[in-house]
């Protein structure tokens, strides 16, 4: 079988995996309120990247947030992106399986983010794996 289907495949199982839960976020006049994950948060340009619902990443000033969200990024930010970041709670059998620890190197994944492809790295062994098959005659 061609190893691109099936990393392909693999990664398509992964696409709705993920640690980070979405939260509302609120603007700082309140006016305005949207669903979405955090994905990165830099203190040195003080943006924040937030997954929206629609599935488009958003990049914006820290200070457009309200009071309440910037507590939230300076007490639990960092600790949620190192979470996912460092796969909390990966499963120790992850380099026992042949499928799952070839799929763990650095580079082979990659999953939809928005509308692109952004590097993905597999942090436990995926519960199934969808194998895809076609053949010309």
């Amino acid at each position: 079988m061609n190893l691109k289907i099936l990393l392909f495949a693999a990664s398509l199982a992964l696409v709705g995996q993920g640690p980070l839960a979405a939260r509302t976020w609120t603007s700082a006049d309140g006016s305005q309120t949207f669903e979405g994950e955090l994905r990165a948060l830099s203190e040195r340009t003080k943006t924040v990247t937030v997954l929206m619902e629609g599935g488009k990443l958003r990049t914006f000033a820290i200070r457009l947030l309200s009071e309440t969200d910037r507590n939230f990024l300076k007490t639990e930010g960092h600790k949620i992106l190192l979470a996912a970041s460092a796969g909390e709670g990966a499963d120790d059998d992850l380099q026992d399986h042949k499928i799952s620890k070839n799929l763990a190197k650095e580079g082979v994944l990659s999953k939809i983010e928005g509308e692109s492809f952004a590097g993905h790295k597999l942090t436990k062994t995926p519960d199934y794996y969808i194998v895809y098959f076609s053949a010309s005659w």
